[in-house]
């Protein structure tokens, strides 16, 4: 989802559903008390703080909270809330313990929405196989002559071709993108709905991940633009 710069739209307060059945393992997303404090007790169950992939998993979150200091959703969060939360459902629901991953999750948008950072960049400050997951789930920017169609046919091509580990952070991002589009217009839920039916869900199907929260998350999303 492309973040946007403070103050240029109203905002739309973000209301994160869920399905029932998730609501034991993924409710606290709702929680205003999720923090960074929290966030990094969970990380230290994982690593000691002193451990390299700790410090790794600290840097990325700073870099991408820095990054997108000006940025909100439309709903008129700080941007970086979705990060985080994306990289909760990647710790706590799926139960990764790959620092890289867990980083490239907190990074996931600064190469399509922040100029100043690229492949390069990110392969500098962190590693090549961070870097490579963030160019992954990144849509293209688009060149001259080329429709908003032509960089998502380009972009849904390219996830095809896309690792698992790069499908762990795609899906998981869509999840909350969902979860979190209760209060947006009929018309945008319909498009969101279609995008991830089309070619999200065959994605999550091809690999196993996430298939049941995204039906259900869909389903409840259609009720939701049906009724209104």
């Amino acid at each position: 989802m492309v973040a946007r710069t403070k103050g240029n739209k109203a905002a739309i307060p973000d209301i994160c559903r869920m399905p029932r059945w998730l609501e034991p393992k993924l409710g606290f997303l709702r929680s205003k008390a999720e923090n960074k404090e929290t966030f990094f007790e969970r990380i230290a169950e994982i690593f000691p703080a002193n451990d390299p992939r700790y410090l790794l998993i600290e840097k990325a979150y700073e870099t991408a909270k820095r990054a997108f200091r000006t940025k909100v959703r439309d709903g008129g969060e700080r941007y970086f809330e979705h990060l985080r939360a994306v990289a909760l459902i990647v710790i706590v629901y799926l139960r990764v313990r790959d620092a890289d991953i867990i980083a490239a999750t907190l990074l996931h948008d600064i190469i399509e929405d922040i100029p100043s950072w690229t492949h390069q960049r990110l392969t500098d400050e962190f590693n090549e196989r961070i870097a490579d997951m963030v160019w992954w789930v990144s849509k293209p920017h688009p060149k001259r002559g080329w429709s908003k169609d032509d960089v998502d046919r380009k972009y849904h091509r390219k996830l095809r071709d896309a690792p698992r580990e790069v499908i762990i952070i795609k899906v998981a991002d869509r999840l909350h993108n969902l979860m979190t589009m209760w209060q947006h217009e009929s018309t945008r839920i319909a498009r969101k709905v279609s995008e991830t039916m089309d070619f999200i869900l065959p994605l999550a199907e091809n690999h196993q991940l996430l298939v049941h929260e995204l039906e259900d998350t869909l389903k409840l999303l259609e009720k939701r633009r049906k009724a209104t």
